[in-house]
């Protein structure tokens, strides 16, 4: 179990480290005016970085941190009742 926490914590470390840089890369320009005028690969690859990693921290990891406290509380539960 304390490898999938360090695993879960790992994960979002490294989502919200991909969400900054991609971030501060987007924050010095217009990305759709970028886009538009001059098909830059790095704007691209910025803007999905930012969705992914958004995704991830919003959606995967609150639920991967829930899962996890289920799971715990279920085993606690049942090593309790087998101890009876």
């Amino acid at each position: 179990m304390k490898r999938q926490a360090g695993l879960l914590a790992a994960a979002a470390i490294g989502a919200a480290v991909l969400h900054g840089i991609a971030a501060h890369h987007l924050a010095g320009l217009d990305p759709i005016a970028a886009m538009l005028t001059r098909p830059d690969p790095g704007v691209v690859a910025a803007a999905v970085g930012v969705a992914a990693a958004r995704l991830f921290l919003y959606l995967v990891a609150p639920a991967w941190a829930t899962h996890l406290a289920v799971t715990s509380l279920a085993r606690a539960i049942a090593t309790a009742w087998a101890r009876r």
